[in-house]
Formats: C-alpha cells, sequence, structure tokens
C-alpha cells in the first residue's frame, strides 16, 4: 500500500463567489515521492465557465504547474509538501484542501480520481462507470476516518428513502443533469426536497449534481432542492461533506 495526497485546482472567475470550476489536480505519493498534475485538455468549458479569460494565460499558467511541481533533474531530491505548495494560490486559482488516501500499489490512482474530478472533460468512452465513480467517491468520504452508514433511512412514514451515500449525520444523493433533459427532473427535486425537510431533525441532506451548463430547467431543479438542502457540484459537495465531518 502507498500513502498519497492530493488537492483539487478550482477557477473561481469571482473571487468573492462560491461558484468555481474544477481545472486541475495535484497529487503526490507520500511513500515514493512520485508528483503528478492533471488538468484540462477542454479548454471550451473553461470558455463558457468565464467568456473573459485570456485561454493561451491559462494554458500556460496550468502547464507552468505541472512543469514546476513533477519531478525533474532540477527537484527530485526536493522536499515537497501539497499543503505548503497550495498556501500560494489564494486568488482566482485556489486549492482544495488536502486529501489523504491508502492505495494499493498497483492502482493508478492518478488516472482514477482525475476522472472523478475532471469527468466532463473526457470524452464518454473515458470516463468512469456509474459503480466505479461510485467507488472511489466512497473512498474520498472514508478518508475522514468516519465509516458509511447503510444508505437506506427510515422516511417520516417508516418508508425506505434511499441515498447514495450517509456518512455520519449527512445523507448524500445525486442528481445526474448530463446529457437528460432537466425539465423532467422536475417532479423527482420536488419529491426529493420534501424528503429533505421530512428528515431535518434526523439527517443534514446535501445533494450533488454532475453538470456544468446553467440551463433554466437545472435553475429550476436546483432552487427547489435547495429550500431544504444544501446543493453542490461534486467536487465541492465533497470537500463540504469532509469539512463537516471531519
Amino acid at each position: 500500500m502507498s500513502k498519497i495526497e492530493y488537492a483539487a485546482l478550482n477557477y473561481y472567475n469571482n473571487i468573492i463567489s462560491d461558484e468555481c470550476l474544477c481545472v486541475g489536480v495535484l497529487f503526490h505519493n507520500i511513500s515514493t515521492g512520485q508528483r503528478d498534475f492533471r488538468y484540462i485538455s477542454n479548454f471550451k468549458r473553461f470558455q463558457a465557465f468565464d467568456d473573459e479569460a485570456d485561454i493561451m494565460f491559462v494554458k500556460t499558467y496550468l502547464a507552468g504547474i505541472k512543469q514546476q511541481v513533477e519531478m525533474n533533474i532540477f527537484n527530485y531530491d526536493s522536499d515537497f509538501s501539497i499543503e505548503n505548495y497550495k498556501k500560494r494560490y489564494v486568488n482566482e486559482f485556489r486549492f482544495s484542501n488536502v486529501i489523504a488516501l491508502d492505495v494499493a500499489d498497483d492502482e493508478d490512482y492518478v488516472d482514477n480520481y482525475t476522472k472523478v474530478y475532471l469527468k466532463f472533460d473526457m470524452s464518454k468512452n473515458q470516463r468512469l462507470s456509474r459503480s466505479e465513480e461510485k467507488k472511489y467517491i466512497r473512498k474520498i468520504l472514508t478518508s475522514s476516518n468516519m465509516e458509511l452508514s447503510d444508505s437506506k433511512v427510515s422516511g417520516a412514514y417508516k418508508e425506505n428513502v434511499n441515498f447514495d451515500y450517509v456518512i455520519g449525520k449527512i445523507a448524500i444523493k445525486f442528481f445526474s443533469f448530463k446529457e437528460k433533459d432537466a425539465s423532467k427532473l422536475i417532479p423527482s427535486a420536488k419529491q426529493w426536497a420534501f424528503s429533505a425537510d421530512e428528515l431535518k431533525d434526523k439527517y443534514e441532506v446535501v445533494f450533488l449534481y454532475d453538470d456544468d451548463t446553467d440551463s433554466p430547467q437545472l435553475k429550476i431543479v436546483k432552487q427547489i432542492l435547495m429550500e431544504h438542502a444544501k446543493v453542490y457540484k461534486v467536487q465541492k459537495g465533497l470537500e463540504y461533506v469532509l469539512e463537516t465531518v471531519s
């Protein structure tokens, strides 16, 4: 087994806003010293997120981080700490909190966790399957040293309410909007908002969604869910949950 640490690099088009786009993931294998930085290649998504951004600058900026942190003949014997390194990023580009995991020596953890955080930067055939994605998200959540509970919780009428994960007093449900008609998810959102309200004395409900678009239908779904729960994009939601349960 190897001990690794990683942090996601987020871009905020407004330094006072919580809205951000995940643009890269920095990994450090504590056991071997290996360092890897993976970043987006689909800059059309970046341009859609911030149509005033200088894309050539962003490309150069991200390539510079990769050159700076990955091991080469100039830095192979230097001490490295993601926690210390990320302190210099405090403006539009900011790293998330550092997450520590144990991984198998033969696991391609860089590829696997990059696919969790930069999912929509990749073509469909490169993405993790739904079951693989849930497996790696489970590992991220349990990095807090808290065990996941049964994802079925008892509702107000003793019925089963099936969440994706329950960790501590936080119940998590995923909403997938990608390549779906968001308007058809409005009835489901209303049902889940009702359940979140019923369960508010037992659990803090967190809804995670996986789309970067901002369609009118998606806004409606988010507004419904926000009535009685926290609503985040997947990557920001994982950060929130880990901060809350730690």
